[in-house]
């Protein structure tokens, strides 16, 4: 069979799952049909021969293989970030703030809008991420003075650190000073007056620091030692006023025992919550895209086809020279995208032959060009397939391929979760039409001489190198330019992964908005349909939800099982927790709830998890529509395409509420409540107002008695009538 038969086959398969998957597995709404096992080895058959070469990794080992590959990637990536962040490099400015105080009194500018002196710096924010402000309002006594000498080295025009690169991180430092104020200040009794400053010592930083780390609050003891370092580093350098430095050795609080104990926290809050793209950082990302592929790659175009037609684009040394002057080639050379000059002709005029000639080096500025329409490419890419930079490194444009029906495909090696790692494992995943289109693009900017090279899509345009091997190095390549570039902080290859699936779970608006730009989708459940498709994003999806809703799902199960229950939903949980209790323990939960979701995303279906209210949880993977809106959005007004369950307002008798044993106390209290309104109404209440009390005293009461009855031995659960 062709490879175009074979692709329409894979289409066919995972678009139009079969009636019994869908009925019997796939297709059902609830946590409780977690992998029926005859479901799950139906839709996997093999031949004889690939279940022996298989049998020696099971389908259970991949799964736990791919999320141990997940965390290896993310812990790899962040304890870059950490080293990154907590490097000691400083890169001292032309004038300090010092200095700049000195000479002005504070009257200079730090924004477009604000004076260094006011009380609210206005910085720029993305069109609609959060407000860059910071606010000066400390009533310790020398506070917002202090305040505004450390938060001026965090905004990154006047920042002497490397990773500082967005206005976000300036924000983030102003926020949180209450919490070095609170236990260096207030805790110790001081003022932020110079002689009380002169009074902090190493005990006493070291002190504060111990009790940041027992606090309730975990992320205290990074946010202090992040503050108390930036200001020993700033006054060590010198670059903050005399009387506000801290006379205190940053080797002395930088400890072995402190980096060890903050990496920990590092990585609790950043591995372990998943940390996508801000909508913000999502903006930047695809402008600087757009601008590329869209505003600049046709320009770039023009050029290329008048290098080849003229016989410019072969010549040996890249370099045009002529007696004359050739004004087509600078008219083609000269390229200016939105007011913006992104290439100007470089004419060298020089004396040959005792004759003036001008010469045109044009590949240098050509390839620079390439690289930044390379990395937008790299962008969508990274975004839309949930690939690892191990199986973005090696994509050639020979990968590309188009079936029958004309839809982009992409042929990749998938290595670090394939049944055999050494020889890797072939995946072919679908492209958007655009994203297809602008590899295409970046493909055709490369046809010229000089620029083929070996066809490696991600490769250095800058570079003549022959490139006998593609490693992930290539990638860090390309995420190291980016950096220079644009102002996000943390940006790594794993976190372009996570985006598209934090968005696919969360489902903003506005966000869903560049869901559909990206795969030129009209709904969200197209996308969604489309997800199904690949079986990377179907992973990155499942291991997201996995790592976002591990707390919850580990709480149903155990409030389940050992304990009372109540809800439709909780009672079919049961069921199969009894049925296979093995499954529901441990790494085999993981597994579990992997191939759940997994099988769901394959059906194309959504999932929907939140806790409501203490022992409350609303858990679905129905796909609502105008005829099944949930009870908690009756009578409003709602987006037919991304209709999500509104947790803040769950009903009591919906079908997909699951019930646990610590929510006993708040039915006992809510039924005392409605009670409580019925009495002191005195028969006055309206029918239909009397009326729906009852009923919520009705259903409340089912629910407080399945809680006591399914604590006991055995189960007999009373069956609570849906809205």
């Amino acid at each position: 069979m062709s490879d175009t038969n074979n692709r329409n086959n894979s289409r066919q398969e995972s678009t139009n799952t079969p009636e019994q998957d869908v009925h019997g597995v796939i297709g059902m709404e609830e946590f409780n049909d977690i992998i029926d096992k005859e479901g799950v080895s139906d839709n996997n058959e093999t031949s004889e021969d690939e279940a022996d070469a298989d049998s020696e990794v099971s389908e259970d080992e991949l799964l736990l293989a791919d999320l141990e590959a997940d965390d290896d990637e993310s812990r790899l990536e962040e304890a870059e970030s950490f080293e990154e962040e907590f490097s000691d490099e400083i890169a001292s400015p032309t004038l300090s703030l010092a200095k700049k105080l000195k000479e002005t009194g504070g009257n200079f500018p730090v924004t477009a809008e604000s004076n260094y002196l006011d009380n609210l710096w206005v910085m720029t924010r993305g069109g609609n991420g959060a407000p860059n402000n910071i606010h000066f309002n400390r009533e310790i006594e020398g506070s917002n003075e202090l305040k505004r000498a450390l938060i001026y080295h965090t905004i990154k025009e006047y920042s002497p650190f490397n990773h500082i690169r967005s206005y976000t991180t300036a924000r983030v430092y102003g926020f949180n000073y209450s919490v070095m104020e609170n236990y260096i200040f207030q805790d110790n009794h001081l003022t932020a007056r110079p002689d009380h400053i002169s009074l902090i010592s190493t005990p006493l930083i070291l002190n504060a620091l111990a009790r940041a780390k027992k606090s309730e609050s975990k992320g205290h003891f990074l946010n202090l030692f992040q503050f108390i370092r930036l200001w020993i580093n700033l006054s060590e350098h010198k670059l903050i006023p005399e009387h506000l430095r801290l006379d205190v050795r940053l080797s002395s609080i930088d400890t072995p025992e402190n980096r060890a104990d903050v990496f920990q926290t590092y990585f609790r809050g950043n591995v372990s919550s998943w940390v996508s793209y801000s909508e913000e950082d999502l903006e930047i990302l695809m402008e600087y895209t757009l601008f590329w592929i869209e505003g600049v790659a046709p320009e770039m175009q023009k050029l290329a086809d008048y290098l080849k037609d003229s016989g410019f684009a072969g010549l040996a040394d890249r370099i045009v020279s002529r007696a004359e002057r050739i004004p087509e080639l600078e008219r083609l050379m000269t390229i200016t995208v939105n007011d913006k000059s992104v290439m100007c002709p470089p004419v060298r005029k020089h004396i040959k032959d005792s004759r003036p000639y001008f010469s045109y080096s044009w590949a240098n500025p050509y390839g620079v060009m390439l690289d930044n329409v390379r990395n937008s490419v790299f962008i969508l890419v990274a975004l839309v397939t949930g690939a690892r930079k191990s199986e973005l490194a090696t994509l050639k444009f020979s990968d590309l391929i188009i079936d029958a029906n004309g839809d982009y495909w992409l042929r990749i090696t998938r290595w670090k979760t394939a049944r055999n790692p050494t020889k890797g494992e072939p995946d072919e995943l679908p492209i958007p039409k655009f994203i297809g289109d602008a590899i295409r693009t970046l493909e055709s900017l490369r046809n010229l001489e000089s620029f083929v090279k070996d066809g490696w899509i991600f490769q250095s345009n800058q570079s003549r190198k022959v490139l006998n091997n593609a490693t992930p190095a290539l990638i860090e390549f390309v995420i190291n330019q980016l950096r220079r570039q644009l102002p996000i902080e943390r940006l790594h290859c794993h976190r372009f992964r996570k985006t598209i699936a934090e968005i696919l779970i969360n489902r903003d608006e506005r966000n869903i908005d560049i869901i559909r730009a990206l795969f030129g989708h009209r709904s969200y459940s197209m996308t969604l349909h489309y997800i199904a498709r690949n079986p990377l994003m179907v992973r990155t999806v499942a291991i997201a939800i996995e790592k976002n809703y591990t707390r919850e799902f580990h709480e149903i199960v155990s409030g389940i099982r050992y304990g009372g229950h109540s809800g439709e939903a909780a009672k079919r949980i049961y069921a199969q927790i009894e049925k296979r209790p093995d499954e529901f323990t441990g790494k085999q939960l993981k597994v579990s709830l992997m191939s759940y979701i997994s099988h769901l995303l394959t059906a194309g279906e959504p999932i929907f998890i939140r806790r409501t209210a203490v022992g409350t949880y609303c858990m679905s993977a129905e796909h609502f529509t105008a005829d099944n809106i949930p009870p908690c959005l009756k009578g409003r007004t709602v987006d037919l395409d991304n209709i999500l369950p509104d947790p803040s307002n769950c009903q009591i008798d919906c079908k997909k509420i699951i019930i646990l044993a610590t929510a006993k106390q708040a039915l006992s209290d809510n039924i005392t409540f409605y009670s409580t309104v019925l009495e002191n109404a005195g028969g006055k209440l309206q029918i239909t107002a009397e009326r729906e009390l009852r009923r919520r005293i009705s259903a409340t009461q089912s629910h407080l008695n399945n809680l006591i009855t399914t604590g006991h031995s055995e189960n007999n659960f009373i069956e609570v009538a849906n809205v």
